[in-house]
């Protein structure tokens, strides 16, 4: 084609296009220029290697501009593929996409890696809505040092960065998007490269692991990019897109159970501090009956009045789909019903991935050698849905409990050598997974809560409930870290049920700060009745929150309703 330079405005961003390079502006600033080479290296057979993928500059075969509409294509040819590159250009947004022809299992796929050290930039810093627990990393960061990130919190997070340039107060933002079906990668990672002298880049990649076989022709998950006022601002409207694209779907949010909005009590800190105390061996070991009739005394003597408790690690007697630990709950259907009759709901947590009692051909394998349930067997499958009608059903010998508690999806089996059942893997694994559960439950009792982390809008309508999830005790900052995570799922999942979550209890200043503050973010959720060696929470403490909790009620019962009495 023509050589020549090719210019797009959008009302809050513009691109010119030479050759095979996209200079993106903000505020007439060039915030970054795309190199759309890609790479997609391939994994062998074994997949216990890879081989890289190089090439040269591709050529522009097509450019196509009209009224607030552009399209370029770029053919080419590499090491390991044929390549064709597609940038599409609207008023809102750009979309970039990957397709490769030929056979091979993929990797990784490298967004404008160009010749291997990345696309030019100018932004200086990132924000991603992925945070480890553990404190050796931040929202932010320096774009010249990359971000990875395997979140323990927000699972899986939002695959989008906000990109930061100096004196210019809007934002770059970059975002992946999949179709449906075809989320089988764990990480989103923005790299960053230098060449043999003064040249530097960045990337974006992913790591599909040798997870999709590529036989004829394969179009990767793309890229979309857009300007945006603030880092929040990015996170909505990248889920924005999954809505209006029609890969997510949004929820009817009009008609919940007034149980869903609480308050609640949770157990977890409670049996901690047993277990710190040298009450029991375990934590694990608290989780039976005379421990939570204990709660339920205190949550009386306090006029605490919840409309959940959630009974936590371990009251089964195995991980994932095991029954009721007759040593810890002899009759657990009586206990629910005690806890029925005093207004309270009975969840449970529900811990996934765990392959304890399950057999090695049910069980996935990840690159340490650390074994998993395979939740896309049909065993699992078939289990999970007489475990629900045990776990929920009023009929004779179920529990006729009335949600789950949904964690450590964070285990979720990462590498090269993890197979499973179903062929997916990664995000998509752990879709089928909740959507199954999710699905398996409503059949039993349609108004039960489902409360999970999940903060990607993929996820949104298996989520009534989204968990704001472990905060770090060695921080002193709860209600600034949690109410940013509020702000990503509100972002994610817009309407959704926020759950406040633990306060920590290392610190009583910032225990009651936060414990005193959930009902302004969402729904308080109480985790101990009992004080800490580190909140050294006392009576005074649990009547102010009682008398939060009261006004929360009627704020609540005004809006929503009362639930019937039960």
């Amino acid at each position: 084609m023509e050589n020549k330079v090719y210019k797009f405005d959008a009302p809050s961003y513009s691109l010119e296009i030479d050759g095979h390079l996209v200079r993106v502006l903000l505020e007439g600033v060039p915030a970054a220029t795309l190199d759309v080479r890609t790479s997609v290296p391939k994994t062998n057979d074994t997949c216990d290697g890879f081989v890289a993928d190089t090439e040269n500059a591709p050529s522009l075969v097509k450019a196509e501009l009209s009224a607030g509409r552009a399209e370029f294509v770029w053919e080419g040819k590499s090491d390991l593929w044929e390549k064709k590159y597609t940038l599409k250009a609207d008023s809102l947004r750009f979309r970039y996409y990957v397709t490769v022809r030929g056979h091979g299992k993929v990797d990784a796929v490298k967004f404008f890696s160009g010749e291997g050290f990345g696309s030019d930039y100018e932004f200086t810093d990132g924000f991603t809505p992925c945070v480890s627990w553990y404190n050796n990393e931040d929202y932010h960061f320096r774009v010249s040092a990359g971000c990875h990130r395997w979140s323990v919190l927000m699972i899986p997070p939002m695959f989008c960065y906000s990109y930061r340039t100096e004196r210019i107060g809007t934002r770059l933002g970059l975002g992946l998007v999949a179709e449906r079906g075809e989320h089988n990668f764990h990480a989103f990672d923005s790299k960053a490269g230098q060449g043999d002298s003064f040249k530097t880049g960045f990337w974006l990649e992913t790591d599909q692991a040798g997870h999709v076989t590529v036989d004829g022709e394969w179009t990767a998950p793309y890229i979309i990019g857009f300007s945006a006022d603030d880092d929040v601002d990015v996170m909505r409207r990248y889920s924005n897109y999954y809505y209006s694209s029609g890969i997510a779907e949004l929820p009817q949010r009009a008609s919940r159970p007034r149980f869903w909005y609480g308050p609640m009590v949770c157990g977890w800190i409670e049996q901690m501090i047993l277990d710190r105390n040298g009450e029991y061996p375990d934590a694990g070991d608290c989780a039976n009956e005379k421990v939570y009739d204990s709660i339920a005394e205190r949550i009386k003597k306090y006029s605490l009045k919840p409309t959940c408790l959630i009974i936590d690690d371990k009251w089964a007697d195995s991980y994932t789909l095991g029954e009721a630990d007759k040593s810890k709950f002899p009759d657990m259907r009586a206990y629910v019903e005690r806890r029925r009759k005093e207004g309270i709901r009975t969840l449970l947590w529900f811990k996934l991935w765990d392959a304890e009692t399950w057999d090695e051909d049910k069980c996935l394998t990840d690159k340490n050698g650390s074994k998993y349930l395979d939740p896309s067997h049909p065993d699992f499958k078939a289990l999970l849905k007489e475990r629900m009608h045990l776990y929920l059903s009023s009929d004779e010998g179920c529990y006729n409990c009335d949600g789950f508690k949904l964690d450590f999806a964070f285990w979720n089996p990462i590498g090269r050598g993890v197979k499973t059942y179903s062929g997916k893997y990664g995000v998509e694994l752990m879709y089928e997974m909740m959507c199954d559960i999710y699905e398996a439950a409503k059949a039993e009792k349609p108004d039960c809560l489902i409360n999970n982390s999940a903060c990607h809008p993929y996820f949104a309508h298996i989520c009534d409930q989204a968990r704001l999830h472990d905060y770090d005790g060695k921080n002193r900052d709860n209600k600034t870290d949690l109410v940013l995570r509020a702000k990503m799922y509100e972002a994610a999942m817009p309407g959704v049920l926020i759950d406040t979550d633990n306060a920590a209890f290392y610190s009583h200043r910032d225990t009651m700060h936060w414990l005193m503050e959930q009902s302004l973010v969402g729904v308080p959720d109480l985790y101990s009745t009992v004080t800490s060696d580190g909140s050294r929470l006392t009576e005074d403490d649990f009547f102010a929150i009682s008398d939060m909790w009261a006004e929360y009620r009627t704020l609540t019962d005004g809006m929503y309703g009362k639930d019937e009495v039960i």
